[in-house]
This record gives structure tokens, C-alpha cells and sequence, in this order.
């Protein structure tokens, strides 16, 4: 029998192999590195088996924080938490490229990688350098930079910033569907070619939502956001009922995306009542 000290040890080191097992597995799921998973296996409570083989991850929910392993020999089912760390989204080749092939868009794939891996001359808009020429050839898994591409060629497409132009820039991840917030950006000057869709510094965040998962280091463009709805369906919105002098506030639940004006079906998140209310602004209500 194992000692409390060897016991210890012998979890320590299952925790270490299964660490390493959920966050390859994840990195690749996700498109970042191993090291941007942080996998939360610390609580001396949980206590894996010894498993005769690798664990099975998977990720059974779409809420990119649960994960499940599994135990053949011993037969064993485990949930483990994982934190995907803010990166810094690049472009990886998939595979070797020569001098002069024209970049298209099944040559690359996307990839959030930290800080020290990025480079400051990386591509950031893929679309800005499709249909160019490569000035030398490239490896497998090489990050996309601008200086291997004949930038000359097509002078006209986006030249140079050489006015100080600005853009916002993501601080985190925005998953696909979430309204915007202008304290997830941050307005910086922009080097290199400038997109020709770039958000202006007046924009109104909450109007709109995100098309696709922004990553920390985007540039906010038109082509990854649309108009979002004033509230969304599910959504939980503190309306206040006003009477004399008395205020009653309460959270609701909303039935259904909605724009202005509209009357919609809302829940009392704590009674469970249904009620009716108008839309009156971006997440805000009306009681009728």
C-alpha cells in the first residue's frame, strides 16, 4: 500500500501526463498553442486513476471551458476545467510554399499563439494578402509575415500607413454572437497597410455583434461584425417599474432578439411571471 507521501507523488505525476493530454488536445480544437491552456487540475480532491492508457478528451459543450477524460482500464468519467489564455492571433503556412506561389486562402490556417511566439511584422488581415507573390519560400507551420510578400506588386490594393491612421484593437476574445463593448478595445496607430474597412473612433459598440471569434490583436473591421439586435433572446435586462414614489427593480429575461420599439414576451428571472415590454434602447426595456 502507498504511503500518503507516495500517494501524493503518484497523482502529481498522473496529473502532469493528463495536463499535457488535455491541453494538446485542446491546443488543437481551439487553433492556439499548448501553453495557452491553462488546465485546472490543482484541487487535492480530485483523484485520477491510474489509467493503463492515454485519457480520451473531448469537449462535450460548447462553452470552451469543460472538459471531459475518460479511463478505459479503470473505467472512469472526469469533467476538468480549462482557462484559454488571451494570444495573439497569427497565420500559419500549411504546408512548405516556394518562391513566387501566389497565396490563397487553403494555404494558410489561423492559430493564437503568446506574445513572445508573434511577430510585430506579422500578417493581420489575411484578406490584404491573398493573390500576392511570396519574394522567398516558406516552411510549414512559419508564420505569415509582410516582408515575404511582393508588396510592390500591387501598389493600388492598400498602401502604406503614413498618416498615423488608427484602429481598435482587441484586449480579449469576443466569441461569435456577442454584442460588442468598447472597453474590450483599445484605440491604437496602426503600422503597415491600412484596410480599407476599419471601424471609426466614433463607433457605437453596442449596435453591433461579432460575426466570427475576434481574437485579442484583431483589428475591428466591417467584415467581422454585423448589426446586432437591441436586446437578444435570453438575455438578462434590469427593468425598473416606477410608482409614485416608489421604484421596484427587477431582472428579466428576454423571449426573442428585438429591435426598437418593438413589444415583446419577458420573463421575471425570480417569480418566473411572464410580462410584456417595448423596447425602448440597446439592452434596455419598458414594462407595458
Amino acid at each position: 500500500m502507498l504511503s500518503s507521501a507516495g500517494h501524493a507523488r503518484e497523482q502529481l505525476e498522473i496529473k502532469a501526463a493528463a495536463t499535457k493530454q488535455i491541453q494538446a488536445a485542446a491546443a488543437k480544437l481551439y487553433s492556439t498553442e499548448p501553453q495557452n491552456i491553462e488546465v485546472r487540475l490543482a484541487d487535492r480532491r480530485l483523484i485520477l486513476p491510474d489509467c493503463a492508457t492515454d485519457f480520451d478528451v473531448s469537449f462535450p459543450f460548447s462553452d470552451r471551458v469543460t472538459t471531459q477524460i475518460d479511463c478505459k482500464s479503470p473505467s472512469w468519467r472526469g469533467f476538468v476545467q480549462i482557462r484559454i489564455l488571451n494570444g495573439i492571433n497569427v497565420f500559419r503556412y500549411n504546408s512548405a510554399l516556394p518562391k513566387g506561389e501566389v497565396l490563397l486562402r487553403s494555404h494558410v490556417s489561423r492559430q493564437t499563439v503568446s506574445a513572445e511566439t508573434a511577430s510585430t511584422n506579422r500578417v493581420r488581415v489575411l484578406e490584404d494578402f491573398l493573390g500576392l507573390k511570396l519574394v522567398s519560400s516558406v516552411r510549414s507551420g512559419e508564420i505569415l509575415v509582410e516582408s515575404q510578400f511582393d508588396l510592390q506588386a500591387t501598389p493600388s490594393l492598400n498602401p502604406p500607413n503614413t498618416s498615423g491612421t488608427g484602429a481598435w484593437i482587441s484586449r480579449q476574445i469576443i466569441p461569435r454572437g456577442n454584442r460588442l463593448r468598447k472597453e474590450t478595445f483599445s484605440w491604437e496607430i496602426i503600422e503597415g497597410r491600412v484596410p480599407t474597412d476599419l471601424i471609426p473612433l466614433e463607433a457605437d459598440f453596442p449596435m453591433f455583434e461579432a460575426l466570427r471569434d475576434i481574437m485579442p490583436g484583431d483589428q475591428l473591421r466591417r467584415s467581422v461584425i454585423k448589426m446586432a439586435p437591441a436586446v437578444k433572446k435570453n438575455e438578462e435586462i434590469e427593468i425598473s417599474l416606477i410608482r409614485g414614489a416608489l421604484t421596484v427593480t427587477n431582472v428579466v429575461r428576454v423571449s426573442r432578439d428585438a429591435t426598437i420599439g418593438e413589444s415583446i414576451a419577458v420573463t421575471n428571472v425570480e417569480s418566473g411571471i411572464s410580462l410584456r415590454a417595448r423596447v425602448t434602447g440597446i439592452g434596455e426595456l419598458e414594462l407595458l
